[in-house]
Parts: C-alpha cells; sequence; structure tokens
C-alpha cells in the first residue's frame, strides 16, 4: 500500500496538469468536463469489527441491554493497528445553457485498501440518513474481499439547477449547508463536517429539492425537502436569510428525524473581526430506547448555542485566528463499564442491543459526548505555496483535547499535498480521551 501511494504522488508531482476543457458547445449550451485524482494514507489504532462480534459472542453480558455496558468486548477496542489507503477518481461533467438552466453530474471511481472491517464505520453506518436513491455500488472482484480491500463507484453529485426570475431551484443529490460555524454547525441539519473529519470538502450530500425565492439584495426564503426510503425518516425545512446594515441574520424551522427544530444564525463583524452565532431549539418526538434503560422514551427537548470569532492579524504573511464555543444540549455522555464512551452509540431492542440508529440524536447531526467544547485554529503561510495549520479542540466536561497539525504544500496551480496527524489526550471516560492518534498524507491533482 505504501508503494502504491508514493508512486502515486510521484505520478502527480511529475503530472502536467490539464484546465478544465469544454467538451462540446452549441449557442448557449456548453458542456464542460473538470475532475480529480486523489489518494489518502492514512494509520490510526482501531477495532476489528468481526473480532469484536466474536468477543462479544463469547461473554453472555454483551447480548442484554441492561448488563451490556460491562461487555468484556470492549476491552480490546483499539487494539489493532489500521493502515488505510484510498484512492478516488473524480470527474465532473458540467452542462450548461446561460445562467437559466444546468445540469450536474460527479462520478466517482473509488479504490480502498487494508483494514476496513472496523467497528468505528459500522457504527457510523448505523445512524447515516437515509437516501431516496442508492447511488452507491460495490464491484465485486474475484480474489477482492470486502474487507482488506474494495473497489466502489459512487454518484457523488447528480442534479438539476435552473433560475425563473426570482425563483431558483435545485433538484437531486446535492450539499445543503445552513450553518455559519467554522467547526460545529448546529444548524446544518442536511449536510454537516465534522472538524476532525479529514477531508473537509467531503460530503455524500442529500436527495433533495431545495428551492430559493430571491428579494432585494441577499435576502431570501429557501425550502428544502430531502425525501427517504421511508416517510417518517423524510426531512424539510424553511429558512428566510436577510441582512441589516452589515448584520447578516437566518431564521430557520423545520422537521428532521422526527425532531422539530427552529433556530436563529447571526453573522457580522466586531471591529476587524468576524463574528458568528447559532442557537437552534429541537424538540424530538421519536421514542428512542437508550441502552441501560427499561424502555423506550421520547428523547427531551434541547438547546444548541455556538459563539465563534475569527481574525487575519498583520503579522508576517497574515495570521488567522478562530476561536470558537459549542453548546450541546443533546450531548451523549461518556457511558460507564467496559463500553465507557461508546455506550451512547448503541440501542436497546427489547433485550438485545443494536448500533445507534439516527433518532437516538434528535435530528442533529452535531453528535458529541461533551456538552461544552472550545476550539482554536490558527493558520500561517510560511510561503506562498507552503501553509501551517493548527487546530486545537477541549472537552470541558471530560477534560480531554486533540491538537491537529496540518501541513498543505501547492508546488502547482493543480496539485495539492497534505500532511496531517491528530493526537489525543484526556481520561477514559472523556470526549478525546480514548481516541487513536492518527497520521495521514493526502494528495490531490485537479484537471
Amino acid at each position: 500500500m505504501i508503494r502504491a501511494a508514493c508512486a502515486l504522488l510521484a505520478a502527480l508531482l511529475l503530472a502536467s496538469p490539464a484546465p478544465a476543457r469544454e467538451l462540446w458547445s452549441s449557442g448557449e449550451w456548453t458542456l464542460e468536463l473538470s475532475g480529480s485524482v486523489k489518494e489518502i494514507a492514512r494509520a490510526t489504532r482501531g477495532t476489528d469489527a468481526a473480532r469484536f462480534a466474536e468477543a462479544a459472542a463469547r461473554d453472555p453480558r454483551c447480548a442484554v441491554s441492561l448488563t451490556f455496558a460491562d461487555c468484556s468486548a470492549f476491552a480490546g477496542v483499539g487494539d489493532k493497528s489500521i493502515w488505510q489507503s484510498l484512492t478516488r477518481a473524480r470527474v465532473r461533467l458540467d452542462l450548461r445553457k446561460g445562467k437559466p438552466f444546468g445540469a450536474v453530474l460527479v462520478y466517482d471511481n473509488e479504490l480502498l485498501f487494508g483494514t476496513l472491517d472496523t467497528l468505528g464505520a459500522e457504527l457510523g453506518e448505523s445512524f447515516r440518513t437515509d437516501s431516496l436513491a442508492d447511488l452507491e455500488w460495490d464491484v465485486r472482484v474475484l480474489g477482492m474481499p470486502t474487507d482488506h480491500r474494495r473497489w466502489r463507484m459512487r454518484l457523488y453529485r447528480a442534479y438539476l439547477e435552473g433560475e425563473v426570475g426570482k425563483l431558483e431551484g435545485r433538484v437531486g443529490r446535492q450539499r445543503v449547508a445552513w450553518g455559519v460555524g467554522r467547526l460545529w454547525s448546529p444548524s446544518d441539519r442536511f449536510n454537516f463536517i465534522p472538524p476532525l473529519a479529514i477531508e473537509q470538502d467531503q460530503n455524500l450530500g442529500v436527495d433533495a429539492v431545495d428551492l430559493r425565492w430571491n428579494f432585494d439584495g441577499f435576502t431570501f426564503l429557501e425550502a428544502v425537502y430531502q425525501a427517504a426510503d421511508e416517510r417518517d425518516d423524510d426531512n424539510f425545512g424553511l429558512r428566510f436569510q436577510g441582512s441589516v446594515g452589515e448584520l447578516d441574520y437566518t431564521v430557520l424551522a423545520g422537521r428532521w428525524t422526527e425532531a422539530w427544530a427552529a433556530g436563529v444564525n447571526l453573522a457580522g463583524n466586531l471591529g476587524d473581526a468576524a463574528f458568528r452565532m447559532e442557537a437552534i431549539y429541537t424538540d424530538p418526538t421519536r421514542d428512542v430506547w437508550p441502552v441501560g434503560t427499561l424502555r423506550p422514551r421520547e428523547l427531551d427537548p434541547f438547546w444548541q448555542l455556538l459563539l465563534s470569532v475569527d481574525n487575519n492579524f498583520p503579522i508576517g504573511r497574515g495570521l488567522y485566528v478562530l476561536l470558537e464555543h459549542l453548546y450541546n444540549g443533546n450531548a451523549l455522555g461518556f457511558g460507564g463499564g467496559e463500553a465507557g464512551t461508546l455506550l451512547p452509540f448503541f440501542e436497546a431492542r427489547g433485550l438485545a442491543v443494536q448500533p445507534a440508529s439516527a433518532g437516538v440524536f434528535g435530528g442533529s447531526l452535531v453528535v458529541t459526548g461533551a456538552s461544552h467544547q472550545t476550539g482554536l485554529q490558527l493558520g500561517y503561510d510560511l510561503t506562498s505555496i507552503l501553509r501551517v495549520d493548527l487546530l486545537a479542540l477541549y472537552d470541558w466536561n471530560g477534560s480531554s483535547a486533540v491538537i491537529a497539525p496540518i501541513l498543505t504544500y501547492s508546488p502547482l496551480g493543480s496539485v495539492e499535498l497534505t500532511l496531517g496527524a491528530q493526537f489525543f489526550a484526556g481520561p477514559r471516560l472523556s470526549q478525546y480521551g480514548p481516541q487513536d492518534h492518527q497520521v495521514y498524507l493526502m494528495a490531490e491533482w485537479f484537471f
């Protein structure tokens, strides 16, 4: 895997990148092609899902909800070195007729190598929002077992968009970003990217209808409906955005995973700095069954608040500083027993136990164990092609922290190399303490 990654890095550096090209045009119609090739090599520690299941099968406490917290299988969490490699070829086709009409198709071909069958991946898949259409396919090749090698194809984006007068619309698989936060964004109920995600520009999107009525200036009213396989899992929201002087404001409301929510976002200037605020109230209506309780229940209503400020200071080439604090009233807590911080990611089904469904999180995509967290991000351009960033997150409830340095090198206009790491510290029952260190190397060539 390492030899393959090195070979790809060399090829990217030696390649002659071609600009995005026009494949066809006729009158106002144009069809353009662009894309990228990305390689990510990652090393960390984790838990083999099959080994976890085998260990759980030997301990009767693991099969019963009331004793699941003391399941001995959790003693082996994080005991295996994990190497993973992802190679992605992405192609984007953009069909346009001037401004009024467009169609976008983004197709991914991915090769994955290494330890793919992990407990963390299994838990993550269990509470992903269901999509209306299955636009992802595993290509099964003889001699390519899915737990170590995988060939996957996906329609990453597939939507139509148009504009008639003041009305804009988009239909299909797309990203819908509603929050203003830089690290966390409680208002982003459709597509949220966690602050420690290696690919901060990667989001699978949702199958949705997005309609926007534009008033004067930057004022608009937006309605989004996200369809799912089950009618109860459909999500919808309304957002009104306007401005008063230099202050931008957003009022939003809707229903996500059978949880009604309403909130306000603010963004403006604070002297030379920029500030942002999110406040959203959620009232879940779906019954969930947390592990260790005697019966299912409806989650209590909760608030989520975010305050954020950032500025570029005139130091050298310019020092970027971001400070952000999150209050999550739906924090999962840190569990107990052998399961520790993983306990809230499971739920009961009668006496049995299963990975937690999306309803446990009350319609929010910001899933945390701690109710209070603060993030600090620094960024500095060492040269015109070399940048260093540092992200630090602190959990006030469990007294844990993560430090994530990132070095980005852009030797050519269409080639970017990123070397990053994440180091965790803190007690076992905390947000970041039980997580495993990781290092990664990412290379991307745009064409």
